[in-house]
């Protein structure tokens, strides 16, 4: 079955996510995809596992003519979810799944806000004391999204104007969105807060 888990609540579309696919699964950059590959992902086996396939696909509405091209393979036998931060509502080939009763499609809508005090806090005690900003973020992980901790900290990066710490940024939030590290983001973070100060 094909679901499509997409919206701002990232956090929430992955935990949903591992809920369906458990631990061992594919993880597919829709960035490195032509339409040549889609039948083999869709229909295709896999060499070690005999068993349906449970993959999680990342970013295929990035690439229209392959995002259309779902419905073909609305009889997969895998199970595959297609993570996505936004969708073009206008889209047939997306209306038409939304109606579909083989397609799951579900939109995980930010409910809550970030606390952006907090995060910019963060971020400013980093510059002068990284453990304390460890401590800080260690009690925010409790509560807030780490998605949207990262776009605070770009705000905060970008007016401190300090170029190390943007790309890094950047880097960061590529890494979260198309690698296993969004399965546990919190240590890419605290990494980032403790290293803050000298980049």
């Amino acid at each position: 079955m094909i679901h499509i888990f997409y919206g701002e609540d990232r956090l929430n579309a992955e935990k949903s996510a591992k809920k369906i696919l458990g631990e061992n699964y594919e993880v597919v950059d829709a960035e490195n995809l032509s339409l040549n590959d889609l039948p083999t992902l869709f229909l295709g086996t896999s060499l070690f596992d005999a068993d349906a396939r449970k993959i999680l696909i990342k970013g295929l509405s990035e690439k229209k003519e392959l995002f259309d091209e779902l419905e073909k393979y609305e009889g997969t036998p895998h199970e595959i979810i297609v993570l996505e931060d936004k969708i073009n509502g206008n889209w047939t080939s997306f209306k038409n799944l939304k109606k579909s009763k083989k397609v799951d499609v579900k939109e995980f809508e930010k409910l809550e806000k970030i606390d952006r005090f907090l995060a910019f806090n963060i971020f400013s005690t980093a510059l002068i004391d990284p453990k304390k900003a460890y401590t800080m973020l260690k009690k925010a992980e409790e509560t807030e999204d780490p998605y949207m901790m990262v776009g605070a900290w770009t705000t905060s990066a970008l007016k401190t104007r300090k170029k190390s710490a943007i790309k890094e940024l950047s880097k960061i939030d590529i890494l979260l969105k198309t690698t296993n590290f969004s399965n546990n983001p919190w240590p890419v973070l605290e990494t980032y807060i403790l290293r803050l100060k000298n980049l």
